[in-house]
């Protein structure tokens, strides 16, 4: 299957990958300003809402990332940057970039556990018939045609196995990013489209499965950093199940040898 075999060299962003405030210029319009990954700022003057003979001044702000402009906002009474409503502006729409970024890698994923469906529903449309044919497969009275129905819907199941795999890693990965960079509750319930509530659990009680997706290792390999004193003592635990705190994973990544915030190449 062409487009599963070209997803399969999809490999999960590691935490450097994602856009950072560093990553934005900031910038006066000006010739190209429309190309690569800023914000754009410019005097501007419009008319007010409702009755076009009344006109506003401030400043205007675009954004752009890696030359799309994904969003625009207008600042009343501003003459630079230096004013505070506009700093607040720029701030939340750095905020806005990156969470726009990071979407992608999540949006991707999605797109082909989309495409791909129920695959089961290439055999048959209920589980009793489904049932029966597998059975007749085991048997060895099924027909050259089915086995191929079921070889490939079994494939299918396999690649959306890893897919969701791939998935829940890209969350974790997302959803400390954003956290890293400051990024409150509600925004990053936003972006993650993760409830407020959940988002609230994962910080504060990251499980082994979460810190390996975040800092790139198999959870079996964190688990053995954790005994060996590599890796940080729980912070608390949840039953039997350790869980750290997400700053105190950041925090290891951080300080470990290494490239900070590059995780080896896992997932």
């Amino acid at each position: 299957m062409k487009t599963a075999t070209l997803f399969s060299a999809f490999s999960a962003p590691q935490l450097s990958d994602f856009l950072t405030p560093s990553g934005i210029e900031v910038r006066a319009a000006g010739f190209g300003y429309e190309e690569g990954t800023a914000v754009v700022w410019l005097r501007d003057s419009w008319t007010g809402s409702g009755n076009p003979a009344i006109v506003r001044h401030g400043i205007a702000l675009r954004c752009y990332l890696a030359g799309d402009d994904i969003g625009r906002t207008a600042v009343e009474g501003a003459a630079d940057l230096d004013d505070p409503d506009a700093q607040k502006a720029l701030r939340d729409m750095r905020f806005h970039m990156i969470g726009v970024q990071g979407q992608r890698y999540l949006t991707q994923i999605q797109d082909e556990i989309d495409r791909i469906g129920t695959p089961q529903l290439l055999i048959a449309a209920t589980d009793q018939l489904r049932s029966a044919i597998r059975q007749r497969a085991a048997e060895g009275t099924a027909d050259a045609e089915t086995l191929a129905l079921i070889a490939t819907a079994d494939a299918q199941e396999a690649h959306l196995t890893d897919l969701r795999r791939r998935y829940a890693v890209v969350l974790w990965r997302y959803l400390a990013h954003l956290y890293r960079h400051g990024m409150g509750v509600p925004g990053i319930a936003r972006w993650t489209q993760v409830p407020a509530a959940t988002v609230e659990r994962r910080i504060s009680s990251v499980p082994t499965a979460g810190a390996a997706a975040i800092t790139g290792v198999e959870p079996k390999s964190w688990s053995s950093y954790v005994a060996r004193g590599q890796a940080p003592a729980p912070d608390d635990y949840v039953g039997r199940e350790p869980v750290w705190h997400l700053a105190t994973v950041l925090r290891h990544i951080d300080t470990r040898p290494g490239r900070p915030g590059r995780p080896s190449k896992h997932g």
